[in-house]
C-alpha cells in the first residue's frame, strides 16, 4: 500500500509494476497536500483516504499483466525515415526530434569502439527495472546522432548512472532536475569536444549528441516519460556535455576536476551531477581575485543552491564553473583551488530571513534536529547568516567557457538527486587503430 498525491497516481502505478508490484493499491490525496489547509487535509484522511487504505487492503485487485519486449536483434519496424520517425514517437521511443533509425548495421559500428560483450548487464535501471546494457547502450547511441567512436563515453556514462550513489531513480522528481555531464582526459580532443566559447551550447556534434544521448536513455532503457513516470513540473531540455579546458589549467597551475577525484592528470573521465538548477554569475570580474570570489558567493546566496536538502542533513556539492579569464585573475593573484574552495566555504552564506514559507519550516525541522550545526547554528533566529555546504569540499570546480569572458555558471546539486559519481572511460584495446580509420 502506498499514499500519494493525485498528480502522481500514472507515476505511482507504473513505478511500482516496475518493481514487480503491478496491483499495487493505492491511497490517493485530491491534489497537493501543500495547497490545502490542515482542516482540509484532515477530513481528506479521515474520509475517501482511510476507505482506499481499507479496500487496499480487503479486495482483491485486478490482474495486471507485463508486456513482452523484443529481444535485442528483432526488426521492430520497416519503412523509410520519415515513417521509422513516425512510428518511434508513436511508441514514446522518441523525444519527438528525428531519430537516426537503430539498424543493426549501424549498432554493430557502435559496437566495434569497445571490447565489452553486447550481452553485458551493467546495472538494472528504475523506474522500468530493465537491465542496463553494452547493446542498448549501442543502440539510444545511434538514435541519438552520437558517432560510433563515442561509445566508450556512453558506456562510461550508464556506469555512472547506474551506481546506487548516484540515485537516478529519484529523476522523475517535479523539480524536473537535468543532470551536467563533465568529460576529463585526452579523449576530449580526441573526440573534438567543444571546452572554449559557447560551451554548454548547442553545435558541437560530441557535446550535443552525447547529452542528447542521456535524455534518450532515460526515457528509452529507465523508463521516464512525461504524464506517466517523469513528473518535472516544467522540466527541461537535455544539457550539452561540459568538457573542461585541460589546457588552460594546467597551463595556470590548477589540476584538473579528475585530480580532485581521484585520478591522474590526463586520464579519461566521466562526472555526472544532478543540477537541478544552473545560474549565471555574470561579470564578476574584478582586479582584486578576492572581489571576484565575493561577488560569485553573493550570486550563490541569490539562487539558494537548493538549499533545503542541507537543512535535511544531506550533503550537497554545487558545481562552479569557471573562465579561464577568471582563474588567470586567481592564479596570477597566487590562489590555489583549495583556497578557493575555502574562501567559498567561509564566506557564500545566506541571510535565513530571505526564505519563505516550507523552505524555513525545513530550516527550523533541521535545527530540531541537530543537523549541520557548525555550518547552520542552534537558533531558530532568522536574522542571521548560514553557510550552505558542509564543507570546502563539497565544491565542484571545472574550469571551461569563453576565455575572454568574466561570467561564471553555478550548478546547484540537491542531496540524494543526482550525486556526483566519476567513472573511467575505457577505450578499447584498438582505440588509436580505430580512430585512425574513421
Amino acid at each position: 500500500m502506498t499514499v500519494l498525491c493525485g498528480g502522481f497516481v500514472k507515476q505511482g502505478q507504473l513505478t511500482a509494476k516496475g518493481l514487480g508490484l503491478p496491483n499495487l493499491p493505492h491511497s490517493i490525496h485530491p491534489g497537493h497536500v501543500n495547497l490545502v489547509d490542515d482542516a482540509t487535509l484532515e477530513q481528506n484522511v479521515a474520509g475517501p483516504m482511510l476507505q482506499q487504505v481499507v479496500d487496499g487492503l480487503t479486495v482483491q485487485p485486478a490482474e495486471a499483466g507485463f508486456t513482452r519486449e523484443p529481444a535485442k536483434r528483432d526488426i521492430v519496424f520497416s519503412g523509410t525515415f520519415e515513417e521509422v520517425n513516425e512510428h518511434f514517437i508513436a511508441n514514446e521511443w522518441s523525444d519527438s526530434m528525428p531519430i537516426v533509425p537503430p539498424t543493426i548495421e549501424k549498432v554493430e559500428q557502435f559496437l566495434r569502439f569497445t571490447d565489452r560483450s553486447p550481452d553485458e548487464v551493467l546495472g538494472r535501471l528504475l523506474p522500468d527495472s530493465r537491465e542496463a546494457t553494452i547493446w542498448n547502450i549501442a543502440v539510444n547511441g545511434v538514435m541519438s546522432g552520437c558517432r560510433p567512436e563515442y561509445m566508450p563515453v556512453l558506456v562510461a556514462i550508464v556506469e555512472a548512472m547506474v551506481d546506487p550513489k548516484f540515485g537516478h531513480e529519484h529523476l522523475g522528481h517535479t523539480p524536473g532536475t537535468e543532470t551536467l555531464i563533465i568529460v576529463n582526459g585526452r579523449i576530449i580532443k580526441e573526440l573534438e569536444f567543444n571546452y572554449t566559447q559557447a560551451a554548454l551550447r548547442t553545435g558541437f556534434r560530441a557535446n550535443t549528441t552525447i547529452g542528447r544521448f542521456w535524455r534518450m536513455y532515460m526515457r528509452n532503457a529507465c523508463g521516464f516519460l512525461p504524464h506517466k513516470t517523469d513528473k518535472g513540473c516544467f522540466g527541461g531540455n537535455f544539457r550539452v556535455v561540459l568538457a573542461e579546458n585541460e589546457d588552460a589549467v594546467t597551463s595556470m597551475g590548477w589540476q584538473p576536476h579528475s585530480v580532485d577525484e581521484g585520478y591522474e592528470a590526463g586520464d579519461n573521465l566521466v562526472t555526472i551531477t544532478a543540477c537541478t538548477e544552473m545560474t549565471q554569475a555574470i561579470e564578476v570580474g574584478d582586479p582584486s581575485a578576492e572581489q571576484i570570489l565575493r561577488n560569485i558567493e553573493a550570486r550563490m546566496a541569490d539562487n539558494h543552491m537548493f538549499i533545503q536538502f542541507f537543512f535535511r542533513g544531506m550533503i550537497t556539492r554545487p558545481t562552479i564553473v569557471l573562465t579561464p579569464a577568471v582563474l588567470k585573475v586567481l592564479t596570477d593573484q597566487g590562489w590555489t583551488k583549495q583556497a578557493v574552495r575555502q574562501h567559498f566555504y567561509d564566506y557564500a552564506k545566506l541571510r535565513v530571513s530571505r526564505l519563505s514559507g516550507m523552505i524555513v519550516e525545513r530550516f527550523y525541522k533541521g535545527i530540531r534536529q541537530g543537523n549541520w550545526p557548525e555550518q547552520l547554528g542552534t537558533s531558530m533566529e532568522l536574522e542571521r547568516d548560514i553557510q550552505m555546504v558542509s564543507s570546502p569540499d563539497d565544491f565542484i570546480i571545472v574550469v571551461s567557457g569563453d576565455p575572454d569572458r568574466d561570467h561564471v555558471e553555478i550548478g546547484s546539486g540537491n542531496g540524494y538527486i543526482g550525486f556526483p559519481v566519476t567513472k573511467r572511460i575505457e577505450t578499447p584495446a584498438a582505440w588509436e587503430e580505430l580512430l585512425g580509420g574513421r
